[in-house]
C-alpha cells in the first residue's frame, strides 16, 4: 500500500509543471487564510451580543511547523478579539525531539487572553499513554482545559450554551455516552472533535455545531480531482461549513501540515461569529 506520504510528494511533483514544488513547500504553508463565518446557533428568543469563536486546529509542530509558524496563526487569531478558543487536536508530529516547556509558552498567549478549551487528536495519542501525557502537561501548562468526552456548561456575554470535548476516532475514545439524546431547546450545544467522522459515532446525541480537523482541507487540493488525500471516509466534510441533516459542521483546514506541503490548501485561522 502507497503511504500517504509518498501520495503527498508524489503529488507535489506531479503538479510541479503548474504549482512549483518551492511554492507548495516554502510559501503556501505559512499563507495563512483568515476565515469568517457568522452561525445561526443560539435559540432566537435568547439575548446577548453575537459571540465570537476562535478555532485552531492541527497545529503539528514539527520539523515543518516551527513555533514562529504557530506563533503568527495565534497572533493573527487574536487580533480578531475572540470572546472563547477552541483547539481542535494534533498538536504535535512526533517526528523529532520536541520542546513542550517552550511550547506550553507559545500557547499560553490564548488562555490569557479569552477562555481556552481543546480535545485530543490522534497525533496525540491514545489517553492513558506517555506521549499523550507529555502533550496534556503542554496543554495544562499553558493554561488550556481538555475536554475529553467532558462536558462544561458556559456563559459568556450573556449567552449561555454547553461544550463537549470527545477523544479521537482512530484512538477509539470517541464516545457519545456523555451527550444527551434530548434536545433542550433552550441550550444549544456545540461538540469539540477531531475527525468530522466522528460525526457517525454522535449521530444520535443532541447537538447542533460540531468543530472538527483533522483534514487539513486535503492538504493538496488537485483541480478537476479535488482532495484524494484527505483522511477520511465521508469526503463531504474534508473543509468548510457543510449540513449534516438539521445540525452543522465545520472542518477547518488547519495550521499545520504533515511532510511541509500545501497546494491550492492555505493554513486556516477560523473566526466563527455564532448568533
Amino acid at each position: 500500500m502507497i503511504s500517504r506520504r509518498k501520495l503527498l510528494l508524489g503529488a507535489a511533483v506531479g503538479l510541479a509543471g503548474g504549482t512549483s514544488v518551492g511554492y507548495a513547500h516554502y510559501y503556501e504553508p505559512s499563507r495563512f487564510e483568515v476565515t469568517h463565518h457568522r452561525i445561526r446557533f443560539f435559540p432566537a428568543s435568547s439575548t446577548g451580543a453575537p459571540l465570537k469563536v476562535l478555532f485552531l486546529t492541527d497545529l503539528h509542530y514539527s520539523r515543518y511547523v516551527p513555533f514562529s509558524l504557530i506563533s503568527q496563526a495565534i497572533a493573527l487569531g487574536l487580533a480578531e478579539k475572540p470572546d472563547l478558543i477552541l483547539l481542535g487536536g494534533d498538536y504535535v508530529t512526533f517526528d523529532m525531539p520536541l520542546d513542550f516547556p517552550a511550547y506550553s509558552k507559545v500557547l499560553a498567549p490564548l488562555a490569557a487572553y479569552a477562555p481556552t478549551f481543546a480535545c485530543y487528536g490522534n497525533h496525540d495519542r491514545p489517553v492513558g499513554k506517555p506521549r499523550n501525557a507529555w502533550i496534556t502537561k503542554t496543554l495544562t501548562d499553558a493554561g488550556i482545559t481538555i475536554l475529553f468526552n467532558t462536558a462544561t456548561l458556559l456563559n459568556l456575554r450573556q449567552r449561555q450554551f454547553m461544550l463537549y470535548g470527545t477523544g479521537d476516532l482512530w484512538c477509539r475514545q470517541c464516545h457519545s455516552g456523555f451527550i444527551p439524546q434530548h434536545r433542550d431547546d433552550a441550550i444549544p450545544r456545540l461538540v469539540l472533535a477531531h475527525n468530522p467522522d466522528s460525526k457517525e459515532v454522535l449521530r444520535k446525541s443532541a447537538w447542533d455545531l460540531m468543530l472538527c480537523g483533522h483534514t487539513h482541507g486535503g492538504q493538496m487540493h488537485i483541480p478537476l480531482v479535488g482532495e484524494p488525500m484527505a483522511p477520511v471516509k465521508d469526503k463531504r466534510y474534508v473543509a468548510g461549513l457543510n449540513p449534516f441533516g438539521e445540525r452543522l459542521i465545520y472542518t477547518s483546514r488547519g495550521v499545520g501540515n504533515l511532510y511541509g506541503l500545501r497546494i491550492n490548501c492555505r493554513p486556516e485561522v477560523t473566526i466563527l461569529e455564532l448568533v
